[in-house]
C-alpha cells in the first residue's frame, strides 16, 4: 500500500508535534519518533496542533482501521503513548484516497496552553521610556514611565486540532492591560497603572499628572554599585475560545526588561 503523505515536526510545543505536510514514498526511510525529530512512524502521520491557515485535515472522514494487517500495522498497535500524550491511529479518507494518521487525545486546556506559548513569541517587546532618564533620577521627584501606545493592542493566534469529530479551532488572545514597575529600592511597593502610561513632554501643562509614576524616597548611592536594580513589565491578560463555544483564561504574561536606575539626592544651600 502506497502512502503519499507524511509530516515533519517544524515546531515542538509542550511535546505536541505541529505538522507540515511533505511527500514520502515507501522506498524512502522515515526517521524514528521521539522528541525533537520528525513525527513520522513509517507512512503514518502524527497530526498534532497546527497554527493559522493549515487545512490539511479539514475534509477528512475519520475511520478506525478495520484490518490492521491490510494497513500494514501489527495488531494492538493502533494506540500508543508518545511525549506524554495518548495517540490513536485513524484512516483519513478524502477524495478517494486514504492515509494513516495518529490523532492526539488532548484536552482543550492542553491545546490552549500550547497556543499561549506560540502567542508569546508574537507579542511585541515594548520600548520603555523614563523621565527623568534612568541615569538622572532625583529623590522625592516623580519618575514617569510609559511604553509606545501605538503597539498597545491585542495579539491573537489560532490553533487547529484535528479530531475524529472534526477540526476544533482555538483562538488565544493576549491583551495588554497594565504596567508594573519594580523600583528595586528595597521597598515592597510595586507601582502599577492601567494602560501604556502617559508620555512625558516639556509641553505638558504643570497640572497634568500620570498614574504611571514612582517617587524614590532614598538615593541609589546606598546600594552597591550606586544604582537601583529596577524592572518594568507589561502585563498581558490571556483568554481562549473555541469554535464549539468553550472558553477560559490562562495565566497572565509579564514581559519586561531590567534597568539600573541612578537616583541622586540634591542638597539645597542657603547663603546670606
Amino acid at each position: 500500500m502506497m502512502m503519499t503523505n507524511t509530516s515533519t515536526c517544524w515546531r515542538k510545543v509542550l511535546g505536541i508535534c505541529v505538522v507540515a505536510i511533505i511527500v514520502l514514498t515507501p522506498n524512502m526511510s522515515a526517521p524514528s519518533v521521539h522528541a525533537g525529530e520528525a513525527g513520522v512512524d513509517g507512512d503514518h502521520i502524527y497530526a498534532g496542533i497546527a497554527y493559522d491557515s493549515d487545512g490539511s485535515f479539514d475534509r477528512c472522514e475519520w475511520v478506525l482501521p478495520e484490518t490492521t494487517y491490510r494497513l500494514g500495522v501489527r495488531a494492538g498497535l493502533t494506540t500508543r503513548a508518545w511525549n506524554g500524550i495518548t495517540w490513536t491511529l485513524y484512516d483519513c479518507e478524502r477524495d478517494g484516497t486514504s492515509r494513516l494518521v495518529w490523532l492526539p487525545d488532548i484536552s482543550t486546556e492542553t491545546a490552549a496552553a500550547s497556543t499561549r506559548e506560540v502567542m508569546r513569541e508574537r507579542v511585541p517587546m515594548f520600548d520603555h521610556n523614563f523621565s527623568p532618564p534612568p541615569h538622572r533620577g532625583v529623590v522625592k521627584t516623580p519618575t514617569w514611565f510609559w511604553v509606545q501606545p501605538l503597539l498597545w493592542r491585542p495579539v491573537s493566534v489560532t490553533a487547529r486540532v484535528p479530531t475524529p469529530r472534526g477540526i476544533i479551532t482555538m483562538t488565544t488572545t493576549a491583551t495588554p492591560e497594565s504596567l508594573e514597575f519594580h523600583p528595586g529600592d528595597g521597598s515592597a511597593e510595586i507601582a502599577e497603572c492601567d494602560g501604556p502610561g502617559l508620555p512625558w513632554s516639556s509641553l505638558l501643562p504643570r497640572f497634568v499628572e500620570s498614574e504611571c509614576v514612582y517617587e524614590y524616597p532614598i538615593p541609589s548611592s546606598v546600594r552597591s554599585g550606586g544604582v537601583f536594580r529596577a524592572r518594568l513589565d507589561v502585563v498581558w491578560s490571556v483568554a481562549w475560545r473555541t469554535n464549539l463555544g468553550a472558553n477560559g483564561r490562562l495565566p497572565d504574561l509579564r514581559l519586561g526588561t531590567p534597568y539600573g536606575l541612578r537616583v541622586r539626592e540634591l542638597q539645597a544651600v542657603v547663603t546670606r
